[in-house]
């Protein structure tokens, strides 16, 4: 089926059910003098085109296992699954996670085939700049270069804006766009609710292990900056050394930039480490601090489900055993002094009453060990509590928000992950039976009549119809997904008490 709109004509690929529509352009190659601008509008052509091939993901390095073999500055593209009929269908627009560094919209994990097949929507994954191209801050530092702040939120919603003008033409209704993403394409959702320039083009969102605090003020991402120049080799000013980079180099620079530490979130009592390019709060593209922006209603009409895995952390604390990088039994060395100094330095000037808050209220399993607690605390700091945050400050301003949580444990080559980060997502896209969902979920009838479920959830949320639990402010409960009671708060009383000492609540009035 071929889709006409001003850009060209576009032949997709009848596939499991679906008219699939592989790297179509949603704006011109942000290459050459337009590497460090605004993504450019596409000029109008009456071309055919073959959309048959994914494109090549984002600026990154190589990671066979996410199926990322090669990467390109051109990395501005669409792949989109439309359900047979004439439609308009409600439209989903994904952003894809990877710290903000990798990630493809051609990753199997997130082919959208199933859940438009069997939801009767469209499903739209959309590209940005990762890295320093999306999100570094060189406009102190080299203004020669004239560069934007936020290019890739701003690819972002070059994607919106693009899915608003066009996506009739592939039967989808652009008066009912869903926005969803995990990790840091739900970190991308928050601020999106926040971004003036988007509040036109989406009608709800879902936010998977995502925050509405990872950004960063124009003074700590100057910093990230300066020690991505620094790691550039050569001479030079640093717009001349920016300019002649190798793809190679510039990847290279950014390992040693994300190294920096950062005060996220605009404090600095969560410092963040490891993950430094992120949105920044420039008083113009982005304004303020997402969540102070929907506390006060930059979202207010926007229908909301947000959520988290029980164990986000254990993605990460446990990845060296998966990776043969260390032992269980090496971990298990790790004593209680050390696991101190690793309290203190996640949350500084309250590491002694964490780790007792932890210490109480996590058993590790016995096929673990001791970071247990320490999982269990960075899995609240970095998604727990700001997903509590979110539903708090979102439904002061509109009560169509509700909550989950997803309970399903993950055992890659036998070891225990719990629910993990990304488990979530062959659930939400209905691939628990390929490879990479038999990774996380272990696949068979179980883990397929869940992903159904979970399908319906979303499916339906994109309809327009309200998910079967109660409403976030009616009782502070998300619905779990997987073993354990059907609805559960996301944090105990004395839980919350110690995160509002850690990070203050702002003062915000509903609007």
């Amino acid at each position: 089926m071929t889709a006409v709109i001003r850009q060209g004509q576009y032949q997709g690929l009848n596939h499991k059910g679906v008219i699939e529509y592989r790297g179509i352009p949603f704006a011109l190659p942000p290459v050459g003098e337009r590497r460090f601008k605004s993504p450019a509008r596409l000029p109008e052509s009456t071309a055919q085109f073959s959309a048959d091939q994914f494109p090549l993901a984002s600026l990154q390095m190589n990671n066979p296992i996410m199926g990322v073999n090669e990467s390109s500055q051109d990395c501005l593209y669409l792949n989109i699954w439309r359900p047979q009929g004439e439609g308009p269908f409600p439209v989903m627009v994904w952003f894809h996670g990877g710290g903000y560094l990798s990630g493809s919209i051609s990753q199997v994990l997130y082919n959208g085939a199933e859940l438009a097949r069997t939801q009767n929507v469209v499903v739209v994954n959309a590209a940005y700049r990762l890295g320093a191209l999306g999100f570094a801050d060189f406009t102190a530092l080299a203004p020669e270069l004239d560069a934007v702040t936020n290019a890739g939120l701003r690819d972002q919603v070059a994607a919106l804006e693009w899915v608003k003008e066009n996506i009739e033409a592939f039967a989808g209704d652009p008066l009912a766009v869903t926005i969803f993403g995990e990790s840091a394409g739900g970190f991308s959702v928050c601020s999106l609710l926040a971004c003036p320039a988007a509040s036109e083009l989406f009608h709800a969102a879902i936010v998977q292990s995502g925050a509405a605090d990872f950004a960063l003020l124009p003074s700590e991402a100057s910093k990230v900056a300066e020690a991505m120049v620094a790691a550039i080799p050569g001479e030079g000013g640093a717009a001349e050394r920016i300019e002649r980079c190798s793809d190679r180099d510039w990847i290279k620079a950014q390992s040693a930039a994300v190294k920096v530490l950062v005060n996220r979130g605009l404090r600095d009592t969560t410092p963040q480490f490891a993950m430094n390019f992120l949105p920044v709060v420039d008083g113009d593209f982005l304004p303020e601090l997402p969540i102070n922006a929907i506390a006060k209603g930059s979202a207010r009409d926007k229908r909301l489900l947000a959520g988290v895995c029980q164990d986000e952390y254990h993605f990460f604390q446990y990845g060296g055993v998966l990776a043969g990088k260390t032992s269980m039994a090496a971990l298990r060395e790790i004593d209680d002094a050390e696991l101190l100094r690793r309290f203190e330095r996640g949350v500084p000037g309250h590491g002694q009453e964490a780790d007792q808050y932890y210490r109480n209220t996590v058993t590790p399993d016995e096929r673990r060990c001791d970071l247990d607690r320490l999982s269990a605390m960075e899995s609240d700091r970095l998604f727990r509590v700001p997903t509590l945050r979110l539903l708090d400050a979102q439904s002061m301003q509109n009560k169509a928000c509700w909550g989950f949580q997803f309970t399903w444990p993950s055992a890659p080559f036998g070891v225990p992950l719990g629910a993990c980060h990304v488990v979530d997502i062959p659930f939400v896209f209905g691939v628990t039976d390929t490879p990479a969902g038999l990774y996380f979920t272990g696949g068979g009838d179980e883990a397929k009549a869940l992903s159904g479920e979970v399908m319906r959830v979303w499916g339906q949320f994109a309809h327009g119809t309200e998910p079967d639990w109660p409403r976030w402010q009616e009782a502070r409960q998300v619905k779990q997904f997987g073993p354990g009671d059907p609805l559960a708060p996301l944090l105990d009383g004395e839980g919350e008490a110690l995160w509002e000492r850690i990070i203050p609540v702002p003062g915000v009035s509903a609007g």
